[in-house]
């Protein structure tokens, strides 16, 4: 059974997905074009990376409100996952720096190739070249 503490990405809910494809496919309504789209994401993926980043050198208030940005800007491109992995930290100022950092990265990951294939299948040129 796994042990690990409460804020982790274990403790995220099973149904909640890496994409809610109902965002992307709103977000496509109202732009109608891949690209813009992908714009989107990729500037949501680039300031989650920094967002992650930051965590490391933060003290627990500043950990706070960042982690509260990154969950607010998660859920409005759909990454259920990471957002409700922040919403789980969020409330947490002795949380451990590294660990969760390296969950949020893996989910971070996980939605970014993701969200290329949904994207590409949709005629989006390749995505997150330059991340």
């Amino acid at each position: 059974m796994d042990q690990r503490e409460p804020g982790t990405a274990s403790a995220i809910e099973p149904a909640a997905k890496v994409l809610d494809v109902d965002v992307l496919h709103d977000l496509l309504g109202s732009l109608s074009q891949p690209a813009a789209v992908a714009a989107i994401y990729s500037k949501f993926v680039a300031n989650a990376a920094g967002f992650i980043r930051e965590l490391r050198i933060q003290d627990a208030a500043a950990r706070i409100e960042t982690l509260h940005t990154l969950k607010g800007s998660a859920a409005m491109v759909g990454a259920e996952r990471l957002a409700q992995l922040a919403a789980r930290l969020e409330p947490q100022s002795s949380v451990q720096v590294e660990e969760a950092s390296r969950d949020l990265e893996a989910e971070l990951a996980q939605f970014r190739l993701v969200v290329a294939a949904k994207l590409e299948a949709l005629g989006s040129p390749p995505l997150f070249e330059s991340i």
